[in-house]
């Protein structure tokens, strides 16, 4: 049976006529497949309604709870606590607006912890031995050479200064230039002592390519033509020359190796007649240079130069220096049981109780003023144990870096713990740092967002819940979910066996 504009349906896996595929069937099949979708949209419209109902009773439903009500303060010290509750809750769009209201305080108790650290400059010295040209300034006798922390060096300032270089005084020796043997010249490093250098235009083969006719050996026989317009020909002869220079950078590169088509230079003898090249034979000119050399310009063809180390004298200086590097360590103690991480206590600024230059020992039996003892014994023994010089077997002890300033500070930071109970369920909460600049910190706390919490997970479970019963579970109540009908058939086309011409 053919198609409406006389065609047969063809099976798309054979090639050939599919008497199964009539326009009877297809008609049938699209109104299957239509109703199937008219009935789906339907469905899914009912399922949404379904689901909006559902989650309007949700939210009634976390809508009706006891309204908190709000505490009065009884002391001064509770009001204090109350509005730092409210402060950290506006601070902090997660913890539950107006938290200090509607709180009920349970107990408060105040305690510190100490902050001990010290920042320790560790400075390593070496001594280097460089070489000047020599001037013919007379030097002084030698002096003895002592080992490198044995000498007074210019004091530094701060505790990463940069790296400095001492020059020893008295200590410069006149020696022969090594790198010349005393004569004060080298042979050319450009021609490697020869005086000259291979031709860089023809590379030694003492001919170069024809720049008139590219080498090719012909040029395009002149014909008269009829006079031009004068910037017409200017246009002409701009537009050749600027042809040219990019004719030649395309040459250039080939000439390096790499296979480049030159798409400006265009063979004469694809527009006309040519002529044999007037200036060059088969293409070859004869180089500039003669013989397929040139004169190497860093000597002149004197074959040496005079030697950088010691400038064509012979002789050099030779001098000490000592080389003093710098390197900051840092460390950081808590004195004390701190239930605050230590990562919030550094970035808080608390109290500072003591700031010096370590010049001189330290010792646990003279705390400074307003340090308790059992305060101040780690802080000694921190400062004694960063400013120790490790000894390693068998290494220099002079190659080995020392402390040579240390700054300790020792910071006092107080801390209030809040015991609390909201919605029946009990929370604590920390406010640390000193008085205007209050932190505060807490594993958990009440949501400011937990009725959209509580909504969010019923819907989801709701959501999530399965749409038929499962063999041995009852089914789940209240689903709102509604499947949506799948056709018993695949639309798919059946092959034909047999083959028709």
């Amino acid at each position: 049976m053919s198609d409406e504009n006389g065609r047969e349906p063809y099976n798309h896996y054979e090639g050939q006529p599919d008497p199964n595929m009539s326009q009877e069937n297809l008609d049938k099949r699209i109104e299957d497949i239509k109703r199937v979708v008219v009935q789906g949209a339907a469905e899914a419209q009912q399922r949404i309604k379904r689901v909006v109902d559902k989650a309007n009773d949700y939210w009634q439903q976390v809508q009706v709870q006891t309204t908190p009500t709000a505490h009065q303060a009884t002391s001064v010290e509770e009001q204090r606590i109350r509005q730092l509750a409210n402060l950290w809750s506006n601070e902090n769009w997660r913890v539950a607006r107006d938290l200090g209201n509607y709180m009920e305080l349970v107990s408060w108790s105040t305690d510190e912890v100490w902050l001990a650290s010290t920042e320790t400059r560790w400075e390593t010295r070496s001594m280097e031995i460089i070489t000047e040209p020599y001037t013919g300034r007379q030097t002084s006798i030698p002096q003895p050479l002592l080992p490198v922390w044995d000498y007074e060096l210019p004091p530094v300032v701060g505790l990463k200064p940069p790296q400095t270089r001492t020059r020893l005084e008295k200590m410069d020796e006149i020696v022969s230039c090594s790198a010349c043997n005393g004569t004060g010249h080298m042979l050319c490093s450009i021609c490697n002592g020869r005086g000259w250098i291979v031709c860089p235009d023809c590379k030694g083969r003492t001919k170069k390519r024809c720049t008139t006719c590219r080498g090719r050996g012909y040029v395009a026989d002149w014909a008269p033509t009829e006079k031009k317009p004068f910037f017409k020909k200017q246009a002409e002869n701009i537009t050749s020359s600027v042809g040219g220079k990019v004719a030649d950078v395309f040459e250039n590169i080939r000439q390096q190796g790499v296979p480049l088509p030159n798409p400006i230079d265009t063979d004469p003898a694809s527009k006309g007649p040519t002529v044999p090249c007037p200036d060059c034979v088969k293409g070859e000119a004869p180089c500039t240079c003669g013989n397929g050399k040139r004169v190497c310009s860093a000597c002149e063809g004197a074959r040496t130069l005079l030697c950088n180390n010691c400038s064509g004298t012979g002789k050099v200086v030779r001098h000490r220096e000592i080389v003093r590097r710098f390197d900051l360590r840092s460390q950081t103690r808590v004195i004390g049981e701190s239930p605050i991480p230590v990562q919030q206590l550094l970035k808080a600024n608390g109290d500072m109780i003591y700031n010096a230059e370590v010049n001189e020992p330290l010792y646990v039996e003279a705390p400074p003023d307003g340090v308790l003892p059992d305060i101040w014994r780690p802080v000694v023994e921190l400062v004694n144990s960063e400013g120790q010089t490790p000894e390693k077997p068998g290494i220099d002890p002079q190659t080995t870096p020392r402390a040579t300033l240390q700054v300790v500070e020792l910071i006092r930071m107080p801390y209030t713990k809040v015991q609390y109970r909201v919605n029946n369920q009990d929370y604590v909460f920390y406010v640390y740092d000193s008085e205007g600049r209050e932190k505060f910190y807490a594993d958990r706390y009440p949501a400011r967002w937990d009725r959209i919490e509580r909504l969010v997970k019923a819907i989801t479970a709701d959501l999530t819940a399965p749409t038929t019963p499962q063999p041995g579970r009852p089914p789940a109540g209240g689903s709102y979910r509604v499947p949506i009908e799948v056709p018993p058939y695949n639309i798919t086309e059946e092959e034909d066996e047999e083959e028709k011409p």
